[in-house]
């Protein structure tokens, strides 16, 4: 069984977002294109959306996928942490991760949402977590692992709309469709693009005050921000038309990288920021190495 740590302290924790492992989209085609960037870690957090395990046709086809990346990751990726997104909600029974004794606040990002997925079917989506937040204890429901764990379940019930294994023309265009149509998903899209960074910040504040970096997935839009003081990290996701990082914490510093294709690979590429850590756990001396890609206003 992979390992299931909530909490890392110490070395090398790479984070990779939203592989997306079964999706059309997804350039992660072959998992071994992913080992060169498992070099150098001492543990590998999948932050979530790592593989497709929503419900829907085909089933066989799903339950192998799941068991092909659990068992490539059993095998292959060193003291792999897995945390839950929206797509793999059932995927495992973490939901988020502490590193550096709280200094850095990992999760998929789902959860700084109160529609989970401001883009997908709202009236759906809100009545599963309404649901699912009211058979919760009035503590439970205002705590971090209560709306987390109610979110996840919401999640995991929400079907897919298309066969994955349907690459056709017609199939493209339906994906297609479905993504602009009607035009208020596009505009919920770049509106949770938007405030995103912000709402990431309002969560933390709430469940984990003492996070100086939180580190998410879920929009699809990589970046780097500041807001009241917090450094809000989004590794992207390796599908197409977007772009990825990954994120290295240690106990010197976080380094956010360009992930890269190289022939079959995929590598770390250049530095997107740099932050040094002041023995508080604030960023000191904070780099912003390109500030045209790492916008921190």
């Amino acid at each position: 069984m992979v390992s299931l740590q909530k909490t890392v302290t110490f070395g090398l924790t790479r984070i990779l977002s939203d592989l997306h492992y079964g999706d059309p989209t997804s350039r992660v085609q072959s998992l071994p294109s992913l080992r060169p960037l498992f070099e150098g870690a001492d543990r590998i957090v999948f932050n979530g959306d790592s593989v497709e395990t929503r419900p829907g046709p085909p089933l066989g086809w799903r339950n192998e996928l799941r068991a092909r990346f659990l068992d490539f990751v059993q095998r292959e990726v060193p003291r792999a942490v897995l945390v839950t997104g929206n797509h793999d909600a059932d995927l495992a029974d973490t939901h988020h991760v502490d590193l550096l004794a709280g200094v850095v606040f990992v999760t998929h990002g789902e959860i700084f949402f109160e529609d989970l997925v401001p883009w997908g079917p709202q009236p759906r989506i809100r009545d599963l977590f309404a649901r699912e937040l009211a058979g919760l204890s009035a503590g439970a429901r205002h705590s971090l692992e209560g709306r987390m764990a109610a979110g996840k379940r919401a999640c995991a019930k929400l079907e897919l709309f298309y066969d994955p294994l349907d690459r056709g023309f017609a199939a493209k265009v339906k994906r297609a469709h479905h993504t602009i149509w009607p035009p208020w998903k596009p505009l919920a899209m770049m509106r949770a693009w938007w405030e995103l960074p912000g709402r990431a910040v309002e969560f933390a504040a709430r469940h984990r005050p003492n996070a100086r970096f939180i580190i998410s997935g879920h929009t699809h839009l990589p970046g780097v921000w500041r807001r009241r003081g917090v450094v809000v990290i989004n590794n992207g996701t390796f599908c197409r038309p977007f772009v990825s990082y990954a994120t290295d914490v240690s106990p010197g510093g976080i380094v956010v990288r360009r992930v890269v294709r190289h022939g079959d690979n995929f590598i770390l590429g250049r530095v997107v920021a740099a932050f040094a850590l002041a023995p508080t756990g604030d960023a000191a001396g904070a780099a912003v190495i390109v500030p045209s890609t790492s916008p921190i206003p």
